[in-house]
């Protein structure tokens, strides 16, 4: 079990201003959990994907997919919306 808070915050040291992230855990049938990161704002993922390696995080923390979303679903209040982020980053998913 991973904590999504830890590597949302480790990731968001590489981060600029204007990007925001939602990392989520999804069922893998090889590894039993993937984490899929959804990423709004101008970085282009490959770019993400560099900076995340001069991190020097444990590999289980490091996303296996990664994706550029227009918006990151929000709810009534603004606040990021979990339930939100992990249907999207399902229907985005590879399997």
């Amino acid at each position: 079990m991973v904590s999504l808070g830890l590597v949302e915050g480790e990731i968001a040291k590489v981060l600029g201003e204007d990007e925001q992230i939602s990392v989520v855990a999804l069922p893998d049938i090889k590894k039993g959990e993937k984490l899929v990161l959804l990423l709004e704002g101008e970085m282009e993922i490959d770019d993400l994907k560099e900076q995340i390696k001069t991190l020097g995080m444990n590999p289980l923390f490091v996303p296996s997919e990664y994706y550029k979303v227009e918006e990151l679903p929000k709810l009534g209040t603004g606040k990021a919306d979990f339930k939100g982020a992990k249907i999207l980053a399902l229907s985005l998913s590879k399997g």
